[in-house]
């Protein structure tokens, strides 16, 4: 081990035994205000769930049991129980559920459209390292962290090839009918035809309002088995504004009660299961960590972080635990513990240490030399209840 290193780590290991007992004790306490993924019910046993209505078989550890003739999914992107309920629109038939780990929207997705756990399919965070391409990739656009154009790698290398395991159940759904209705530009991209784009049909629409009106005509027809809608909006604003702004919650507001409004008129008009949720929450970001700047921090490790500014991915050959303790309010989790964030964990590629903020605090690493990723009022990824726990809204089911 290097000497600057050493000297970084010595101090640590030089405590004295009493404070070292009440450092765990703290450690203990503050732990407690993470919440640990539920693998029996959260949104991967929804996944399992919609795989087995559709006739797909998977080995799922958790199933959501779905009744009715028909299935319609409505994913509200950034839609947190936090932002439900600061929005005032609470309903009878919503309950408080879990995304998986990390709490972001391309590992969600995939777990949702694979029913696979993110340590089986592998998508692991909205930057993720990939050595089958030599670093670190965007999941959701398929290029280089640095690059805004989508799916830059797909001549050089397609996504399957990159992320083999990632199966969507809906490829081998047959003899049923089914429908996307996404926003104009995301259709027809690498990872959506990965995940949710292996439907019978695709619908674009160019905003909100055109988004609620296809919907409610796709209900109308009676003739789709499974209907997906995704809206992005609500996680929009809550980045740009934090998820507690008057535009964030406005949004939250209407675009909700316009999709619950639709749900139970139309349900029953085609014998319809409606799934209400979301991928994630938001947390109101306090501080910003810019770890581009921490010499010593990124010395230790091998390649830059990934993952997200709330769960920060790390490979190194040190002991990140203890440096990361004494340095950051952090709680820093082992290879060991890696089941108990992503589940069963199948042939993907894994970093050595994960650390997840305790607090509101964002760890920013932006590969763009004047990014705008720093700016941002409200960040996801990690554990806190702002950010994991999302509602589940099951309408004539």
């Amino acid at each position: 081990m290097p000497a600057n290193i050493i000297a970084i780590i010595a101090p640590y290991n030089r405590i004295s035994s009493i404070y070292q007992l009440f450092y765990k004790d703290i450690i203990k306490i503050m732990h407690m205000s993470l919440e640990l993924p539920n693998y029996e019910k959260n949104i991967y046993s929804l996944a399992c769930g919609i795989a087995d209505f559709l006739g797909v078989k998977r080995n799922c550890l958790s199933k959501l049991n779905i009744s009715g003739k028909r299935l319609a999914l409505v994913l509200l992107d950034g839609f947190g129980w936090n932002i439900m309920n600061r929005a005032g629109v609470v309903k009878k038939e919503a309950e408080k559920f879990q995304t998986v780990f990390p709490s972001t929207t391309s590992t969600v997705l995939t777990t949702l459209f694979t029913a696979l756990t993110p340590g089986e399919h592998g998508i692991l965070g909205y930057n993720t390292f990939v050595k089958r391409l030599g670093g670190i990739i965007n999941t959701l656009k398929y290029t280089h962290p640095s690059i805004d154009e989508r799916d830059s790698i797909q001549e050089a290398v397609p996504f399957e090839k990159a992320f083999p395991e990632v199966k969507s159940y809906l490829a081998e759904v047959k003899e049923r009918k089914t429908i996307e209705i996404v926003p104009k530009g995301i259709s027809n991209t690498q990872f959506s035809n990965a995940t949710h784009g292996k439907t019978s049909e695709t619908k674009e629409y160019t905003d909100i309002w055109d988004a609620i009106y296809a919907f409610s005509q796709v209900l109308q027809q009676n003739s789709y088995d499974f209907i997906y809608l995704y809206i992005p909006d609500v996680d929009t604003l809550a980045h740009k504004y934090g998820p507690y702004a008057e535009p964030t919650l406005n949004a939250a507001r209407d675009i909700f009660e316009s999709v619950y409004n639709v749900s139970t008129k139309l349900a029953n008009v085609g014998n319809y299961t409606i799934v209400i949720t979301a991928d994630h929450g938001h947390v109101e970001v306090a501080n910003n960590v810019n770890v581009k700047d921490d010499k010593e921090f990124l010395s230790m490790l091998e390649i830059p972080p990934y993952g997200d500014s709330r769960a920060l991915f790390l490979k190194s050959r040190y002991d990140m635990k203890t440096y990361l303790y004494h340095r950051f309010n952090l709680r820093v989790f082992t290879k060991d513990e890696f089941p108990t964030l992503f589940g069963r964990i199948g042939n993907v590629e894994l970093p050595d240490y994960i650390a997840v903020p305790l607090d509101n605090t964002a760890y920013i690493f932006d590969y763009k030399e004047n990014g705008e990723y720093g700016k941002l009022k409200g960040h996801h990824g990690g554990l806190l209840q702002e950010e994991f726990e999302i509602p589940l809204v099951m309408i004539n089911g």
